[in-house]
């Protein structure tokens, strides 16, 4: 008779597919786990901006009727761009920041990801999110509100631009340099150069509803010129933004090539600008690329001082050391020196001591 043997259910635990023993475990900590929900964040929040603000962009400009050129127009200014030349602008700006929402997105080295979340954060999307208020203001004709939205969007994007001084593009990462700090200067010029200045313009009721009206606003849109644009220079050749003088320089061909008319439908009715704004306008053409120029010697010429104060600073050190060493030299050798002198003054006594008696002197024996 045989007798079968129950079968034994195993109860030992699962083997654990961890950390193997005497290694460590990996962690992060409270600061990089905050970076990365900073970084989640903002590749949830520019995407949307970005489509939010392209979308009505388009809609306020082709598909609604008066659009925002077409409202521009009917609203002559002598700071008035020219329409073409500033949907080109736009059409590369925006390109730039769909790049920089797919640089969000596939960025992998810690330095882009620093930069995107410490140097430009969650303002950018802000920015857009004001910029999409402006369009809808502007197409509601609402010019005070959408140029106060203006001002308030220039400053945030003044504040991302003071920011990214600690981050300065590198031949390294050229995408960093082009979609992050390029992009994010052309947009300040954007709208400081142009909606700002003609925004402005129609907000204060500078508008030429006639002929005679030409010369009656030339010295306040001179002076607003000057205002804006000597303040772009000075900051071009302190923080070395090229691209910020590349939007600038763009937009006052943008301001060269246009002339307000009093009747948008009918070219005869176009006006010339009157002299010292164009040669105000002409003049900063000038005076941006010298101010590129002037930047890049400023840095070259900061990089050699550098360079001789390292050169300098190397040569006292070694002179400092080879002083030190001569100094220890010197100790050792009066240490040496007054050892000698020590251990011949404590042989002297044991010499003596160890000498032999001397006999005393013999002479003749005297009886008494």
């Amino acid at each position: 008779m045989s007798t079968s043997t129950p079968h034994t259910h195993s109860h030992d635990p699962p083997p654990i597919h961890g950390t193997p023993p005497g290694e460590d475990e990996p962690y992060i900590t409270y600061g990089q786990f905050q970076s990365v929900l900073k970084l989640m964040r903002l590749q949830n929040a520019v995407p949307i901006s970005v489509l939010v603000s392209l979308g009505t962009g388009l809609i306020c400009a082709l598909v609604i009727h008066p659009g925002m050129g077409e409202i521009s127009l009917l609203h002559p200014t002598l700071l008035i761009p020219n329409n073409l030349l500033v949907g080109i602008y736009w059409a590369i700006l925006y390109a730039l920041q769909v790049g920089f929402a797919l640089l969000l997105s596939l960025a992998r080295s810690s330095e882009t990801k620093e930069l995107l979340v410490h140097g430009v954060g969650m303002r950018f999307a802000a920015a857009n999110w004001l910029n999409t208020a402006t369009f809808v203001c502007w197409t509601l004709q609402m010019f005070r509100t959408a140029e106060a939205i203006v001002f308030i969007n220039v400053l945030l994007l003044l504040s991302i631009h003071i920011t990214l001084i600690q981050f300065p593009p590198t031949w390294r990462h050229p995408l960093n340099a082009l979609l992050v700090h390029g992009m994010t200067s052309l947009f300040l010029a954007i709208l400081l150069d142009l909606h700002l200045l003609h925004g402005g313009s129609v907000a204060l009721d500078w508008v030429i509803e006639h002929r005679k009206q030409l010369g009656k606003y030339t010295w306040q849109s001179v002076g607003a010129l000057i205002g804006v644009h000597v303040v772009q220079v000075a900051w071009e050749v302190y923080s070395h933004s090229y691209s910020l003088a590349v939007g600038a320089t763009y937009s006052l061909f943008c301001l060269l090539f246009s002339t307000p008319r009093t009747n948008p439908g009918l070219p005869e009715t176009a006006m010339s600008k009157p002299a010292p704004l164009v040669i105000t306008t002409i003049i900063f053409i000038v005076l941006h690329p010298l101010a590129i120029i002037a930047s890049a010697v400023l840095h070259r010429q900061l990089e050699r001082q550098g360079q001789i104060r390292l050169v300098e600073e190397a040569e006292s050190a070694e002179e400092r050391v080879r002083r030190a060493e001569q100094r220890a030299a010197d100790l050792e050798a009066e240490h040496a020196g007054h050892d000698h002198e020590h251990a011949a003054a404590a042989a002297a006594p044991a010499a003596a001591a160890g000498a032999p008696a001397r006999d005393p002197p013999t002479g003749d024996l005297i009886d008494v």
